[in-house]
């Protein structure tokens, strides 16, 4: 007989690369806002209530969080010089007038000056909390491994095979289904169109095979072969 090879359907690789594209594309958009996006929009959110934006943008303070800022909170009392809070936190982000910034990704640290004291020491949440951060954060992850599931099966659906030789029916993963070994080839119990069930024995065991048209794209030339070498009834043509 002519061999038969088939992959998978178009539309079932269109269907599978949609999926694992927007799952892939929204964990990414959802971890780029949890780390980079959301920092963003609270740092231009302060500087732009402070006056021109400052060329090169401030750099924002990764490791600047709410608890840290508390603690230096804690180590800056009123009086302190400005030298002493340089030498504390390093040179601020942003100066403006009286006051000077520490940018964070949450949120900033801000610190008031008297004639190079302190008088006030405040951190301030950005438009964006350091939870909503961490929200997007989480949803990326969970998306993200969502995503990787999509790809390996993305991976399956694209090395999808079957082939029908005179040794009989092969795929990909499955061991060899010879003709002798085939006992009766119906339509799917379950009424569902376009999907056959393939009865065979192997070692002395009965087994079940369902072959969706939508999985093996030249199904109906295969399971012709196989009604036409063991003269079973089509049930495609029954569809």
């Amino acid at each position: 007989m002519q061999p038969i090879r088939s992959g998978t359907t178009t539309e079932r690789i269109v269907r599978t690369t949609l999926l694992m594209v927007l799952t892939n594309g929204f964990a990414i958009a959802f971890l780029w806002d949890g780390y980079v996006g959301y920092a963003r929009e609270n740092a231009e959110q302060l500087v732009g209530s402070l006056g021109p934006e400052p060329d090169p943008f401030p750099a924002i303070r990764p490791e600047l969080t709410s608890t840290e800022a508390r603690r230096v909170i804690q180590e800056i009392s009123p009086g302190t010089t400005a030298a002493a809070v340089k030498a504390l936190l390093g040179e601020p982000t942003l100066d403006h007038g009286d006051d000077i910034y520490y940018l964070g990704p949450g949120g900033h640290l801000r610190i008031r000056l008297d004639r190079g004291r302190v008088t006030g020491v405040k951190w301030v949440d950005g438009i964006h909390s350091e939870s909503e951060l961490a929200h997007q954060r989480w949803i990326g992850y969970g998306l993200g491994a969502l995503g990787v599931l999509f790809i390996l099966h993305f991976i399956r659906v694209v090395t999808t095979r079957v082939s029908l030789t005179d040794e009989g029916l092969k795929i990909r993963g499955r061991p060899l289904i010879p003709f002798a070994a085939m006992d009766a080839l119906q339509a799917d119990r379950s009424g569902r169109s376009g999907r056959v069930e393939l009865e065979y024995s192997l070692a002395g065991r009965r087994s079940l095979l369902r072959l969706d048209q939508y999985v093996v794209k030249h199904l109906p030339a295969i399971v012709a072969a196989i009604c036409e070498r063991k003269d079973f009834t089509n049930p495609l043509k029954a569809d």
